[in-house]
């Protein structure tokens, strides 16, 4: 019988390197990009797999460089001007976001999910689909990013699917990624991940967890940001971070704090 291969997963959505803007007293907010802090939290503790919402089109290369790890990169939509949809050269889109980041995050600089892997796996294919209706002037496309990896030393494949679903009512869109994922795998191991915007006992949620999959939380877990899998063992429940571990804190200075969401960390094997 093989040895068990445990891997360690983390998704994050990453409100395009912001920080959040001071909800209450003792927060401060700056008005531009943090991927470089961002990106220490990531690699903490090592994970095997990065699942990222929110990011900048024009990210993947610097996340590889500042994380190490390789990177794949799926656009919900590319850089344009907003409304009209008129598309924009990608460097132009980087520039306006980093200028005026609180203004136009999402628009002109395009968005996308990223799934980064360490060096133990190697990307054996990878594709994007839209699960949502497609509106011209509403809306924004949401994506399952779908990534078949090798673990190298086991000789063995799983795939993925990295999400950012609609909030509210998104029973078709998690259902949807579901049975698209299902034909994808062909029959290997899944994860589904991402900000699913649905808590624990919505009726996406628990129509996942009918059909097989294995809950990462309890039912009255209310946080939208989930690690599903079928096919592998979770290692005890996933764990969202504490709040406090994505501030940053600087000598004399107010803290700020990363994103809108917090990182959750699962441990999962087969």
């Amino acid at each position: 019988m093989s040895e068990p291969v445990s891997l360690r997963v983390r998704t994050w959505n990453i409100a395009h390197g912001m920080d959040v803007p001071p909800m209450r007293e003792g927060y401060r907010h700056e008005r531009r990009k943090h991927l470089d802090e961002m990106a220490r939290l990531m690699v903490q503790d090592a994970p095997d797999l990065v699942l990222l919402q929110e990011v900048p089109v024009w990210a993947g290369p610097l996340l590889h460089h500042l994380t190490g790890m390789g990177v794949t990169l799926a656009p919900a939509y590319g850089a344009h001007v907003p409304f009209v949809h008129v598309p924009l050269p990608l460097a132009v889109g980087a520039a306006v976001g980093r200028a005026l980041p609180d203004l136009v995050r999402t628009q002109f600089e395009g968005q996308a999910n990223a799934v980064l892997y360490g060096a133990g796996l190697l990307l054996v294919s990878a594709r994007r689909a839209q699960v949502n209706q497609h509106r011209r002037f509403r809306g924004e496309p949401r994506i399952a990013q779908l990534v078949r990896l090798r673990h190298r030393a086991a000789g063995r494949e799983f795939v993925l699917a990295n999400v950012h679903l609609d909030p509210g009512d998104n029973r078709e869109q998690v259902e949807r990624t579901g049975y698209l994922l299902e034909r994808f795998a062909r029959g290997a191991p899944m994860i589904l991940g991402g900000d699913v915007n649905a808590p624990a006992n919505s009726q996406g949620v628990r129509g996942l967890v009918q059909r097989g999959w294995i809950e990462d939380s309890s039912a009255l877990d209310a946080r939208i940001d989930h690690i599903f899998v079928r096919g592998f063992r979770m290692d005890g429940q996933s764990t969202p971070w504490e709040s406090t571990r994505r501030e940053i804190r600087r000598e004399g200075a107010l803290p700020i704090r990363l994103s809108d969401h917090d990182p959750v960390d699962a441990v999962i094997s087969w």
